[in-house]
C-alpha cells in the first residue's frame, strides 16, 4: 500500500479499517493484484498447475497431437470464464494503478472541479486500453498473414476453431467488457450514473460476446478496430476539453464527428457484406441453426449503429443549441457594452459642454 506522505506538525488520518469499504476502495489495486499473484503462482506447483493454467492460459485445444505440422487452434469451452475472471481482476489492478499514478496527478495539478475530474479519469484511464484494443487487433492480423488479405476472412467465418492469438485477443476484450461493471464501484459512481453506465457496457458486451460464441471473431475484429478509433478521438476530445483548452478540442470534435459517421456507414456495410457471406455458404459448411445466431448477433450490429447515430444526432443538435445560445449571450453583452460605451461618450460629450457653456460665461463676466 502506498502511504501519503505528511507534512511535519499535519495531523495525520487513522487507516480505515480492515475489509471497510473505504479500506477496499483505497487498497484495490494491492488487494486485486496480490489475487492475481496467488492465482499465478499456482503455475509453480505440479498440484496446482492445471487449476492455475485455466485461469492464465488459453484453453480447449483442438488440434491433432498427432501431426506436428498442424497449426494449433482452440475451440470456445468453459475454461473461457476463468480466464475471463482472471484477466478482470488484471485489468481492475491496471486501472487502479493508471489512475492513482497518471490521471489523478495531472487532474490535480490542472486543479479540475469534481464534475471535470470525474470525465477527466473516466476518459483517459479508457483511452490507452482502447487504443490497446487497436494496435492488439494489428499484431494479431499480422500474425495470422490477414492484413494483406483480409478478403479470406470470410473463409474462416464461422470459426469452430481458432488460432491462440485470436482466442486470446478476444478473451481480453471480453474481460476489458467485464471490468468496467466493478470499476464503477470502485471510481465512486454516483447513483444516478450509474444506470446509463450500466446499459452503455450492457451494450457493448452483448454482440461482443455473440460475435465471440457464433464464431464471427475475424469480421467483428475489423468492426471493434472501427469502433475503438472513433472513440479513441472522443476520449480525446473530451480529456483536452476538461483540462480547460476548449479552442484545441474543437477541431478534435470536429473529426470525431466525421469519423463517426464514416464508421457507423463503414460498419453497417461490413455487417450486410457478412450477412450475405454466411448466406452463401453451403449446409455442410455453416449448419442452418449457426446461421440463424449468426443473423441476430449481425442484426444487433445494426440495431446499435442505428442507436448510436441516434445518440450522435441527439448530441449534435445540443452542440448547436449550445451554440446558438452562447452567440446570442455573446450578442447581448455586445449590445450592452456597446450601448455603455455610447451613453459615456454622450456623457463626455455633455460634461465638455458644460464646461464650454460655464468657460464662456467666465469670458463674458470678465
Amino acid at each position: 500500500m502506498v502511504k501519503s506522505t505528511k507534512r511535519p506538525g499535519q495531523k495525520t488520518e487513522k487507516d480505515p479499517p480492515i475489509f471497510s469499504q473505504e479500506y477496499l476502495l483505497q487498497n484495490q489495486a494491492d488487494l486485486v493484484s496480490s489475487l492475481c499473484l496467488v492465482i499465478m503462482s499456482g503455475l509453480l506447483f505440479k498440484a496446482t498447475r492445471a487449476l492455475s493454467a485455466k485461469f492464465c492460459m488459453v484453453q480447449h485445444n483442438t488440434t491433432n497431437l498427432t501431426d506436428p505440422d498442424e497449426k494449433p487452434l482452440y475451440s470456445i469451452g468453459r475454461a473461457d470464464i476463468c480466464m475471463t475472471l482472471f484477466y478482470s481482476l488484471l485489468f481492475i489492478a491496471i486501472h487502479a494503478v493508471e489512475n492513482e499514478y497518471f490521471w489523478e496527478k495531472i487532474g490535480r495539478r490542472l486543479h479540475l472541479s469534481k464534475t471535470r475530474m470525474s470525465e477527466f479519469m473516466d476518459q483517459g484511464s479508457t483511452m490507452p486500453f482502447l487504443i490497446a484494443i487497436v494496435a492488439g487487433a494489428g499484431y494479431v492480423f499480422i500474425k495470422e498473414d490477414l492484413v494483406y488479405n483480409l478478403s479470406s476472412i470470410w473463409e474462416h467465418t464461422p470459426a469452430d476453431a481458432m488460432p491462440m492469438y485470436i482466442k486470446f485477443y478476444w478473451i481480453l476484450v471480453i474481460a476489458f467488457v467485464v471490468h468496467q461493471y466493478p470499476e464503477m464501484y470502485f471510481m465512486r459512481v454516483k447513483d444516478e450514473e450509474m444506470p446509463d453506465k450500466i446499459i452503455g457496457y450492457t451494450a457493448y458486451l452483448i454482440p461482443i460476446l455473440g460475435a465471440y460464441l457464433t464464431g464471427l471473431v475475424y469480421p467483428a475484429t475489423i468492426i471493434l478496430v472501427i469502433h475503438c478509433i472513433t472513440e479513441i478521438l472522443k476520449a480525446l476530445s473530451d480529456v483536452i476539453e476538461c483540462s480547460g483548452e476548449e479552442e484545441m478540442a474543437q477541431p478534435l470534435y470536429r473529426l470525431w464527428s466525421v469519423a463517426f459517421v464514416i464508421a457507423r456507414n463503414a460498419i453497417a456495410a461490413l455487417t450486410v457484406v457478412t450477412f450475405f457471406k454466411l448466406r452463401g455458404k453451403t449446409p455442410d459448411e455453416i449448419s442452418q441453426l449457426r446461421f440463424v445466431a449468426c443473423t441476430v448477433v449481425l442484426l444487433i450490429l445494426l440495431a446499435m449503429q442505428l442507436y448510436l447515430g441516434w445518440k450522435f444526432v441527439q448530441t449534435v443538435l445540443s452542440w448547436r443549441h449550445q451554440a446558438k445560445e452562447v452567440a446570442l449571450a455573446q450578442k447581448k453583452a455586445d449590445n450592452f457594452w456597446q450601448q455603455r460605451k455610447e451613453q459615456n461618450k454622450e456623457a463626455k460629450k455633455a460634461r465638455a459642454e458644460k464646461r464650454a457653456v460655464k468657460a464662456a460665461e467666465g469670458d463674458k463676466e470678465d
